[in-house]
């Protein structure tokens, strides 16, 4: 991201509008965060209480947990992501997975929760 930036001098036009190093700190924190191992596995924030209580129960992922969803987990997840693990525990993890490929299929982004397009418009 940052050879990004600099090739198009993103830094010098963001001056007086916002810290350009610090968006670019916090930028890479998401790259850096946005492929959780699990919380057994030691992802997750170590403030994360679900990941103490996953850590204590032996669990690789919350929605493992018999007493899933609960207030702890609630806290701390989006509605989406509660949606998305609700649905996982539903169907199980074979069912999950092939509903989740079919929506990458139709165009669908899990982080936006819809359909989008990649491709060039003709």
């Amino acid at each position: 991201m940052k050879e990004f930036a600099d090739l198009y001098g993103f830094e010098f036009r963001s001056k007086e509008q916002f810290d350009f190093r610090q968006f670019v700190s916090g930028l890479d924190w998401f790259i850096q965060n946005a492929k959780c191992p699990g919380c057994r596995a030691g992802g997750g924030p170590a403030w994360c209480e679900v990941k103490k209580c996953c850590a204590g129960r032996e669990l690789c992922i919350c929605f493992e947990c018999e007493d899933f969803p609960c207030a702890k987990m609630e806290e701390v997840a989006d509605p989406d992501t509660m949606d998305r693990y609700k649905r996982f525990r539903e169907v199980g993890f074979e069912e999950w997975v092939k509903e989740q490929t079919q929506k990458i299929k139709e165009g669908y982004e899990i982080h936006l929760q819809k359909e989008a397009s990649l491709r060039p418009s003709l």
